[in-house]
């Protein structure tokens, strides 16, 4: 049977300068581990093991690596003797055993059943399929055959041993060249699928809806096909430009099944600028398990956070409810916010905590307003009407709108409204009732505090031209 493996060559220029420079710092750390995530579906793991290396060249196995490693990006060093040490072949392999390989490797070799009722029987196992076995009963004289149904007969197979060459974990596979016999304190880097984050937040709304206390998690997910334990965490906020390739395999490394959601405190994230995107360090090292969803706080709970509460009408839809923070210092807040969903709570009259809406943000970088849509006004209607045309030529259209709003609530409110132009024309506002801002090319606003139970119709006309 061939092995299922990715054959890469000259991997001597993977130690180069760039790890040779860390490699004076690393090497006084020992082992360790350690992870960086994106929110692109990869992540970069980095650890440090010691391994026994003969001089010469000699085969070594790294196991317990990600089933979804992209085996392209590895990088090979040894920290303790980098200039004597090089990776001249790599293989990854991934032809993890199971049951029908280990039989296949047993045919013309003896093995021992136990069936259903707790019967034993061995034999040299001549042929399989799916629905039999095919046994030489060794205890008979004639080494009569025996024929025995797979489903609900067979309760265990005995082997005798793994046989040589088969893995029970996906493994990279070097074929290492070392002029210094020993402990080697090697340094492994490669990128793998199967990861993902976001941040979650909560926001608690005063009774006054002029504050609120906010809370931030992240969400990590992991579906690489390995675990990751006590491990350094990073995770890099930000879209990162990345070539999308046709995955050259499957994942053939079959899940656990289910998702354990661990919620654990930890040491808090610490963020910085990195490159053109931000990083958030956790301040201890964590444990990352296959089909694991973990959340760990992202920030302290900001408490007293100014929020502004507005309702945007736009064209044709309904009246949208909007709250509005600015991520600044002054607001308890300041800090870069990675994208993710705002699940928003207020307190009733019963001083319960009720879920009044959620809505995803982008990245926001610090000092920027964030914008929440938690849901539809029910006590405010909207009405958008064309109450004229004209066309005194083949290329001019001149359109009169009116738009019709009323509050049916007993407190005033601030009340936005957009209207979208066709700004594949040119337009011209030459009539209107109200004053408005022209938000970009093909966006006019008009904004108003509207009393209490009151109305505002607000009209205006437009010219196109092409």
């Amino acid at each position: 049977m061939l092995r299922a493996t990715i054959f890469l060559t000259s991997l001597a220029l993977l130690a180069t300068s760039a790890l040779a420079d860390d490699a004076i710092d690393e090497a006084q750390l020992g082992p360790g581990l350690s992870l960086t995530v994106y929110n692109q579906d990869l992540a970069v793991i980095k650890e440090r093991r010691l391994m026994a290396l003969p001089r010469g060249r000699e085969l070594v196995k790294f196991a317990d690596v990600a089933a979804r490693i992209i085996p392209q990006t590895v990088q090979f060093s040894s920290l303790s003797h980098p200039a004597e040490t090089r990776v001249v072949e790599q293989n990854y392999e991934f032809d993890l055993v199971n049951a029908n390989k280990l039989l296949d490797k047993y045919i013309d070799k003896p093995i021992r059943i136990i069936t259903r009722d707790g019967q034993f029987i061995q034999g040299l196992l001549l042929s399989f399929d799916a629905a039999q076995l095919v046994l030489r009963d060794t205890d008979a004289a004639d080494g009569s055959l025996l024929l025995l149904p797979r489903p609900n007969n067979i309760r265990d197979i005995q082997f005798g041993s793994l046989p040589e060459g088969f893995l029970t974990k996906p493994t990279l596979v070097w074929l290492v060249e070392s002029q210094k016999p020993g402990q080697h304190l090697i340094k492994v880097a490669y990128q793998s699928r199967g990861f993902s984050w976001r941040a979650d937040y909560t926001a608690l709304i005063a009774e006054d809806e002029e504050s609120m206390t906010l809370a931030g998690w992240v969400t990590i997910t992991n579906k690489s096909g390995a675990s990751y334990r006590d491990a350094g965490l990073k995770l890099m906020a930000g879209d990162v430009h990345i070539v999308k390739e046709e995955e050259r395999r499957r994942d053939r490394i079959s899940g656990r099944g289910g998702r354990e959601l661990a919620m654990k405190s930890a040491r808090r994230f610490e963020e910085k600028a990195f490159a053109e995107y931000h990083l958030y360090t956790l301040g201890k090292t964590t444990t990352l398990r296959d089909n694991q969803v973990k959340q760990i706080e992202l920030f302290p709970i900001a408490e007293k956070v100014p929020v502004h509460k507005k309702y945007l009408y736009r064209g044709g839809s309904d009246v949208g409810v909007y709250l509005e923070v600015k991520n600044s210092k002054q607001n308890n807040l300041g800090i870069p916010l990675p994208a993710g969903k705002v699940r928003v709570y207020q307190t009733d009259i019963d001083r319960a905590r009720e879920f009044i809406g959620d809505d995803s943000i982008d990245h926001t970088p610090k000092d920027e307003p964030v914008k929440v849509r938690i849901g539809r006004a029910f006590d405010l209607a909207a009405q958008r009407t064309r109450t004229d045309r004209k066309r005194p030529s083949d290329r001019v259209d001149i359109q009169t709108w009116q738009i019709k709003l009323r509050n049916h609530k007993q407190v005033p409110i601030e009340m936005e409204v957009e209207e979208y132009l066709n700004g594949r024309r040119n337009w011209k506002i030459t009539d209107s009732s109200d004053e408005f801002t022209k938000k970009d090319y093909r966006t006019i606003v008009f904004k108003k505090e509207m009393p209490a139970n009151s109305e505002w119709i607000i009209y205006y006309t437009v010219r196109y031209w092409w």
